[in-house]
């Protein structure tokens, strides 16, 4: 007997696992006809059917398509890889196919919402008890008439009992929102379960628990477009919905996990709930949404059209925040702050964003801040006493607003941030502000290196206006404005001394640089004039300047820093050369040069007019016009030609070519022609002049001779061995040299 059963259980599983390879082909047209009445629609099974006995009875399909009830739409209502159809035993008794429970596996299902409601509600038929259904790894889509939402559901998982004799259904699904137009990923899990009571014909009463897994912020930017707002930290929900599926309750909690920065919102710790009460719509698809108590936070979420093209806003209303978490959130978003820095006060915010936004501006509002003080290490602290900043999207814009810079200095700032790309445009303006104020503490925040002369100034004051640009975060920026300064010293490459700016204009740009009204003094030597210089361009810079009273030897001093050092060792053996100042190779510059007073010589130039280039090692100049005046003799000489320094010299030459006209001399006076040169503008200037020129010779006779100078020895040379020569002494003038032996 055991036998017996032992070969029926043998055979019977052998049956079993063979069954499967059976088609049920013959059965086709019957299993069809069972669908569409379980269904309301027409089904076409495109691929192949078996039978299947393990793990439970059922009829296997492969794609499959459900067509949608023509009052809808004629695209089908769905596609199934596979439907698995498992049918009712007490109908099979009695020789009908009748399907208990429909699995559908991998299916693309077009939700739909028409005129009379949703085409899921014309599933099955009066009178007829509809089947389980479950869907597993589908695609659930929404349309609106002909138009398919970029809303949808991906990796549903769904399961629909079937309904009671009260018309009650459980349900339960499982579901990833997405965008067609943000590619594949969602972000994150969205969990329904409980019961739709639907008796009769009263509307269907909702009891659901719903749940959001925790899902990364950013994720949610991405999802619903916003673009320059990403931090980290998750975000996880729970509520109940319960009433009347037109107008059902909600209550639950939002639940923020791991927040960077921590303490950005005014929570304690790392995580925190707010509770949110509401009620929704389903049939209309409207939903509201309110934070139930607390003071410093608040929020409100409105949406609709959320099968089809969502359409939202959210509202956040935050009060009297510490300023220092504001900081804590742009350190967060990557934002260029300096190190350091530190915060006091309280800022305020109300900045609402919806979606989709037709100006593309989807978040705006305003921050507004309340005595709030900005601390640099070792610099004037910034006290911000009232400002407002207007919110557009990722555009952040300062209102006007005061800010006190250290003790009793103040600046009027605007600004325009785009948190996106990092743009900052800063407009500053005051009536009086030390340079300080603006190199080392507003200079901190907006890069004030990039400002043309002033980081190198100590001292002084300033009054005016000045811009900053950057056109993105990494840019260093560029500097634009008209402001007027006063008592600064600024150290120049190549000059000894300080310069000392008593007053100034300046206007200055990206591409030019121009000091006017200049009133300066270098080394107890005043003077006045315009400057202007072109960063990053080859154009040399334009001065134009008049010097009350000088010296050569001044001159010289200045001029030190040109001089090249006396030579090394490696020098001498020529295993190294001398390398070339950065700054004096790249010394650019042209312009005029007035002298009131020049002195020289035991005279002075009155005035002294010169053109100068001055390029490298090479400084020339044009002399346009020249009046000496002689201490102890009267007249005066007139000068005409070039001057020029040959620079980075262990002496360096200093060449005159031209005339020197109306030259006193013991009976009348000379005029020379030619070339003099000497290494040294100081009191022992004679000592290293050389040259030769023509002399004429005008008075009692007029004669022409020709003139060499060899370290301070002239000779005049008449031709037939008449010669005068001598060693000239202070004060060198008159000409008068006795006749040689």
């Amino acid at each position: 007997m055991r036998r017996k059963w032992w070969i029926v259980a043998v055979l019977g599983l052998a049956f079993a696992l063979a069954l499967p390879y059976v088609s049920a082909e013959p059965i086709r047209i019957h299993l069809e006809s069972s669908l569409e009445s379980a269904l309301s629609r027409r089904v076409r099974i495109q691929g192949k059917t078996h039978f299947r006995l393990i793990p439970s009875p059922a009829l296997i399909a492969q794609k499959v398509i459900i067509d949608e009830d023509p009052n809808y739409s004629l695209e089908p209502f769905a596609y199934v890889t596979e439907l698995e159809v498992q049918p009712r035993l007490s109908a099979l008794l009695s020789g009908k196919l009748t399907a208990a429970r429909l699995r559908l596996k991998e299916p693309s299902v077009n939700l739909m919402r028409g005129a009379t409601g949703w085409n899921v509600q014309s599933l099955g038929k009066p009178g007829l008890r509809p089947p389980e259904i479950e869907v597993r790894n589908g695609r659930l889509n929404f349309k609106q008439g002909d138009a398919k939402s970029a809303f949808y559901l991906t990796n549903a998982l769904v399961d629909i009992s079937a309904p009671s004799a009260q018309g009650d259904v459980t349900i339960f699904m499982s579901a990833e929102p997405a965008r067609t137009d943000r590619g594949a990923q969602g972000f994150g899990n969205v969990a329904v379960r409980g019961e739709i009571h639907a008796p009769g014909p009263r509307e269907p009463e909702l009891d659901l628990d719903i749940e959001l897994q925790p899902s990364a912020l950013h994720a949610f930017n991405f999802f619903f477009g916003a673009r320059g707002v990403d931090f980290a930290g998750k975000l996880a929900a729970k509520g109940r919905i319960k009433g009347p599926w037109t107008r059902a309750s909600i209550n639950g909690t939002l639940q923020l996990e791991g927040l960077e920065p921590q303490s950005f919102l005014p929570f304690a710790g790392k995580s925190d709930r707010i509770a949110l009460a509401g009620s929704i719509d389903f049939p209309g698809q409207h939903l509201a949404l309110d934070t139930v108590g607390g003071t410093s936070l608040r929020t409100r979420i409105r949406a609709r059209d959320f099968f089809q093209k969502p359409k939202g806003a959210f509202l956040l209303d935050v009060r009297r925040i510490d300023a220092a978490k504001l900081l804590e959130f742009g350190h967060a978003a990557n934002a260029k702050l300096p190190a350091g820095i530190s915060a006091k006060g309280q800022f305020s915010a109300v900045v609402g964003y919806s979606w989709p936004s037709p100006e593309e501006v989807p978040a705006k509002g305003m921050i507004w801040f309340e005595d709030a003080r900005l601390d640099l290490p070792d610099q004037p602290s910034l006290e911000i006493r009232d400002a407002r900043a207007i919110v557009e999207g990722s555009r952040w814009r300062l209102a006007p607003a005061e800010i006190v810079v250290g003790q009793s200095q103040s600046a009027a700032m605007d600004a325009d941030w785009n948190a996106r790309t990092g743009a900052l445009r800063v407009n500053v303006a005051t009536q009086l502000l030390s340079v300080k104020g603006l190199t080392k503490g507003l200079g901190m925040l907006l890069r004030a290196s990039n400002l043309p002369f002033l980081p190198s100034a100590r001292g002084g004051s300033w009054q005016g206006n000045v811009k900053y640009e950057r056109t993105e975060d990494s840019d260093e920026g560029v500097w634009s404005g008209r402001l007027s300064v006063r008592n600064i010293s600024l150290d120049v490459e190549g000059i000894s001394a300080p310069l000392e700016i008593s007053s100034a204009s300046v206007l200055f740009d990206p591409s030019h640089v121009t000091l006017q009204r200049m009133r300066a003094e270098w080394d107890g030597t005043e003077f006045e004039g315009n400057y202007q210089y072109f960063p990053g361009s080859k154009k040399p810079g334009e001065l134009d300047l008049v010097i009350q009273e000088a010296s050569t030897s001044g001159l010289e001093s200045l001029l030190h820093d040109a001089y090249r050092p006396p030579p090394g060792l490696l020098e001498k053996i020529r295993f190294r050369r001398a390398k070339l100042p950065d700054w004096l190779l790249a010394r650019n510059l042209s312009g005029r040069l007035r002298f009131k007073t020049l002195n020289f010589a035991g005279g002075a130039f009155q005035p002294l007019v010169l053109q100068i280039d001055w390029r490298g090692v090479k400084l020339k100049s044009t002399i346009t016009h020249a009046a000496f005046v002689l201490f102890d003799a009267p007249g005066s000489l007139q000068w005409k030609g070039s001057l020029e320094a040959e620079l980075w010299q262990p002496a360096p030459r200093y060449r005159f070519d031209g005339q020197i006209s109306n030259w006193p001399t013991g009976e009348g006076s000379a005029s020379f022609d030619g070339t003099l040169q000497t290494t040294s503008l100081r009191e022992g200037w004679l000592e290293s002049l050389d040259g030769e020129g023509t002399v004429l010779l005008t008075g009692s006779t007029h004669e022409t001779a020709k003139l060499v100078a060899r370290q301070g020895q002239l000779t005049l040379d008449f031709g037939e061995g008449k010669r005068k020569s001598a060693h000239l002494t202070p004060p060198y003038w008159p000409l008068d040299l006795p006749d040689e032996p």
